[in-house]
């Protein structure tokens, strides 16, 4: 799980940070992202006694990201799709 988490933590941060230079975020990309929101989300829904409260709080940081980086993107879509 850990190596996940930093895994989608990365690409996240990524992403973000080409959206800060105004660089285009390829669609794939974003299709990743979503992947490992639903996955996180699933992990979340299917809890078990052996999950830590920080690995749970790791996944809703990842997830909050996510959504912070969707909402930039609604209001600059030119960032969306375009090749590098």
């Amino acid at each position: 799980m850990e190596h996940y988490l930093e895994g989608a933590m990365h690409q996240l941060e990524t992403a973000a940070a080409l959206c800060r230079e105004g660089h285009p975020i390829q669609e794939e990309a974003l299709d990743q992202l979503k992947m490992q929101a639903e996955f996180a989300v699933q992990f979340l829904a299917d809890g078990s006694a052996d999950d830590t409260s920080t690995k749970k709080e790791q996944l809703l940081q990842f997830l909050l990201g996510l959504a912070n980086l969707h909402q930039y993107l609604s209001h600059h879509a030119s960032l969306v799709g375009k090749p590098n």
